[in-house]
This record gives structure tokens, C-alpha cells and sequence, in this order.
């Protein structure tokens, strides 16, 4: 019955892990279709702490900070899950190299702003996911991990939703 329960599990997991990837080309990547904006780019780091000064704090700034803090969380949670072998280090490194990779698939494709402050705050976000990770792991047989990654993979679903296709949103949710 256990070995059912964690195979369950497992195929659970999967499933939403496929699904986080899917979900996270489409927020990144085609979160307008194919549109090109051409050769747009933002290679000052921390140009979100100017635009905050100048600014104020906007929702646009808001959501852009903490959806990509957000959106990298579950990656590290899939990597430790899924690669045992992994240090924190390599981990950090393959959310760097993800990150990396998505912009600069944005700067190539013109799908997307190519965004210095992006990288920084998706690898924050997959620092942050390792953190948790640790914190919650202190009980080895706690399904606390799996429980947050399916609650953030919530999370991103419905901003997802929210942003790209609202209709689908019951109205009481919007």
C-alpha cells in the first residue's frame, strides 16, 4: 500500500513538473504569441530597484518582482526531487543557466525583453526554493516539499490563467 502511495505520488509530481515547464515557456516566452518586439534589452542589474525609486511601487513592478522570484522556486524543488546527487551549488547554477537560456531565447527571438534584473531575481527565486526546501526537509518523511511545490505550482497556474486566458477563471476567483 505504501509502495502504491509513493508511486501515486511520484506519477503526481511528474505530471505537474512537465506541466510547470510547459506553464513556465509560456509565461516567459510566449506570454503574447509570437510577437516580436525586436531587439529590446535591459542589461542594467537592479534597474528594478530605479524604476522603484522613480516610480513608486507599481503593480506591474510588483507582480514582475515577485513572479519571477515565484516562477523558479518549484525548479529547485524538481532538481533536489529528482537529482539527489545535485549540491546546492549545482542546482543555483542550472537555475542561472535556465534563466540565462530563457533570455537570451528572448533576446535572439525578439518573443520577449531580454532582462538582466530577470536572471537575478529567477535565481533568487530558486535560491529561495532551496531554502525552503531545507527548512521543511528537517523531518525526512515530511510530504511538506511536495505540498509547497503543488501550492506554488498553483499559484503559477493562476496567474497564469489570469494574464493569458481569465475567461477560464470562474468569476468569483478574478
Amino acid at each position: 500500500m505504501v509502495l502504491k502511495k509513493m508511486h501515486l505520488s511520484n506519477i503526481i509530481l511528474t505530471i505537474c513538473s512537465l506541466v510547470y515547464f510547459w506553464i513556465l515557456i509560456k509565461i516567459i516566452l510566449l506570454k503574447n504569441g509570437f510577437i516580436n518586439y525586436g531587439y529590446n534589452a535591459n542589461f542594467i542589474l537592479f534597474d528594478f530597484v530605479n524604476q522603484y525609486h522613480n516610480q513608486g511601487l507599481s503593480q506591474t513592478l510588483l507582480i514582475n518582482i515577485l513572479g519571477n522570484l515565484a516562477l523558479f522556486i518549484p525548479l529547485s524543488i524538481i532538481l533536489i526531487n529528482y537529482f539527489k546527487f545535485l549540491t546546492c551549488s549545482n542546482i543555483i547554477f542550472a537555475n542561472f543557466i535556465t534563466s540565462l537560456s530563457f533570455e537570451l531565447i528572448q533576446l535572439s527571438t525578439g518573443w520577449g525583453i531580454f532582462d538582466v534584473d530577470d536572471i537575478f531575481l529567477n535565481t533568487l527565486g530558486g535560491i529561495i526554493g532551496i531554502i525552503i526546501y531545507h527548512l521543511i526537509t528537517k523531518n525526512k518523511h515530511s510530504k511538506i516539499p511536495s505540498t509547497i511545490f503543488l501550492i506554488n505550482f498553483g499559484i503559477i497556474g493562476y496567474i497564469s490563467l489570469y494574464k493569458f486566458y481569465p475567461i477560464l477563471l470562474p468569476s468569483f476567483i478574478i
